[in-house]
C-alpha cells in the first residue's frame, strides 16, 4: 500500500494541473489559469481552501522538516552560539533617513512581496507531490519569517538581525487570502496580468494595518513574476511577442501604485527566472519529466519544441525590459522611493553533484519549485544583489553561504542608482 499512495497523489496532482491548463485564452492577454477566469474564480478559491485544509500544513511540521533534512533539502543548521555573518552594529540609522540613497538594512521597518508560487513558497517542505500545492509562506525566500536565519535563511530573517521589530512577514503556511499571510500578497499561478491587482491589494493591506506608519516607516517590497507567463501563456498567444507590451503595462502600473501610495519605499524588482533551464537539467527524475510537461508546456512539451528558441529569446527580452523599467526616471524622482533591479537569476545555473548531475536537493518534488535549501539559496543571492552597486550586480547565484555580502562602515547603505 505504501507504494500506491504516492502514485495516487501524483496522479491526482497531474489531473489538477491538467485541468488548470485547459482554460482557453481570451482576448488581449491570455486567460489560462483558474484565477484568471471570472466564472471560476470564486469556486477555484474555495477549492484551494478545501485542498489546503485537506493536505494540511507542512512548513511548521517537524516530521516534514526531519524528512527533508535527511534528504539534504534543508539548509545547513546553525547553532545558537554561531554568530551572524555580518557586524550589525550601526546598521540602523540614529535618525530616520529621508533619502532612499541613505537607507541602511536596519532602517527597514515593513516588508512585503508580490508574485507567483515561488514567492508564495510552494513546495519548500513537500514530502509528496500533492504537498507542492501548499504555500509555505513562512519559508518564502523574499518574505518568509519563520524561525531565524539559523534554521531558514530568508530576506526577513536576515533583516531581523538588523531590526528585530521588522513587521509584515508571515511565519506559517497559508493562502494569500488569510490574515496570517500579512504582506505576502503573492498567489500561486499568478502571471504578469495579476501584478497590478496584487500591488493594489498589498497597498490596501498596509494602509489598513494599525502597526504600519505609512508616512514614517521605511518599507521594502520584492516583486518577481514571469515563470507562469513563460511556461503556460506565450505558446497559446497568436503573437507571443505581444507579451512584452502587456508586461510593460502591468509592471509600470504596479510600480506606480507603490510610488504614489507608499512613501519611503525600496522596491526590489527581481529578474524573472529563466525557466528554460528546466530543459537543461541533467539526469532528471522521471516524475519530474512528467510534471515539467504539465507545469511548463511552452518550453518542454514536444509540440512547441520548434518555437523554443523564440520563447527563450522572449525571456531574455522580458528581463531586459524590466531592467529598463527599473531605471526609468519616473521611479527615481522622489527622494524617498526607488526601484532597483536585482538580476541574480538572469544567467541562472543550478548547482551540480560531484558526478555532474543537477543537484535536485535544491528542488521540490516537482523539480520546478524549490526546496527550503533552494529558497535559502535565492535569499542569499537577493541579499548579495541588494549590497552590490547598480551596474555591478551579480547575475548568477553561488551555493548558499558561500558568498554572503555585508554592509560596511564605508558603504552601509542598500545600493541604489543614487549611491552606486
Amino acid at each position: 500500500m505504501a507504494s500506491v499512495y504516492p502514485r495516487t497523489l501524483g496522479g491526482f496532482t497531474l489531473l489538477l494541473l491538467a485541468l488548470a491548463a485547459t482554460i482557453t485564452p481570451g482576448g488581449g492577454q491570455a486567460l489560462i489559469t483558474p484565477l484568471d477566469s471570472p466564472l471560476l474564480a470564486t469556486k477555484y478559491r474555495g477549492f484551494r481552501e478545501v485542498m489546503f485544509n485537506f493536505i494540511g500544513q507542512t512548513g511548521n511540521n517537524k516530521n516534514k522538516f526531519l524528512i527533508n533534512l535527511k534528504k539534504g533539502k534543508v539548509q545547513k543548521q546553525f547553532g545558537p552560539e554561531e554568530p551572524f555573518f555580518c557586524n550589525t552594529t550601526g546598521m540602523r540609522s540614529e535618525t530616520v533617513p529621508t533619502s532612499v540613497d541613505r537607507l541602511r538594512p536596519g532602517d527597514i521597518d515593513i516588508i512585503g512581496a508580490i508574485g507567483d508560487s515561488l514567492t508564495a513558497g510552494n513546495g519548500a517542505m513537500a514530502t509528496n507531490i500533492l504537498e507542492v500545492l501548499i504555500e509555505n509562506k513562512g519559508l518564502s525566500w523574499s518574505i518568509g519569517g519563520q524561525g531565524t536565519w539559523r534554521q531558514f535563511l530568508t530576506l526577513p530573517n536576515i533583516l531581523k538581525e538588523y531590526n528585530p521589530k521588522l513587521y509584515g512577514y508571515p511565519t506559517k503556511d497559508g493562502l494569500s487570502t488569510r490574515k496570517a499571510s500579512l504582506f505576502n500578497a503573492a498567489e500561486g499561478g499568478a502571471m504578469s496580468q495579476d501584478i497590478p491587482y496584487q500591488a493594489r491589494n498589498l497597498v490596501k493591506r498596509m494602509l489598513s494595518d494599525r502597526k504600519v506608519d505609512i508616512n514614517n516607516h521605511w518599507k521594502m517590497i520584492t516583486l518577481m513574476i514571469g515563470g507562469n507567463d513563460f511556461c503556460a501563456e506565450i505558446c497559446y498567444m497568436a503573437t507571443p511577442e505581444k507579451i512584452l507590451q502587456y508586461h510593460e503595462k502591468n509592471i509600470v502600473s504596479a510600480l506606480r501604485t507603490f510610488r504614489d501610495y507608499l512613501p519611503r519605499t525600496f522596491v526590489n524588482l527581481a529578474a524573472s527566472p529563466k525557466v528554460d533551464i528546466l530543459a537543461r537539467f541533467k539526469n532528471k527524475p522521471q516524475e519530474c519529466v512528467s510534471m515539467h510537461v504539465i507545469e511548463c508546456p511552452c518550453l518542454l512539451a514536444t509540440r512547441f519544441r520548434k518555437q523554443r528558441e523564440r520563447f527563450v529569446k522572449l525571456i531574455e527580452d522580458w528581463n531586459m525590459l524590466q531592467m529598463d523599467i527599473a531605471a526609468r526616471e519616473e521611479f527615481h524622482r522622489k527622494p524617498d522611493f526607488a526601484v532597483v533591479y536585482q538580476p541574480f537569476t538572469m544567467n541562472l545555473t543550478f548547482p551540480e553533484t560531484a558526478s555532474g548531475d543537477t543537484d535536485f536537493t535544491y528542488m521540490s518534488l516537482d523539480c520546478f519549485h524549490l526546496s527550503q535549501k533552494g529558497y535559502a539559496l535565492a535569499s542569499n543571492a537577493l541579499w548579495n544583489n541588494m549590497l552590490e552597486p547598480v551596474g555591478g550586480k551579480s547575475m548568477n547565484w553561488e551555493r548558499e553561504f558561500t558568498l554572503f555580502r555585508c554592509p560596511s562602515a564605508e558603504m552601509p547603505f542598500l545600493r541604489t542608482p543614487g549611491n552606486s
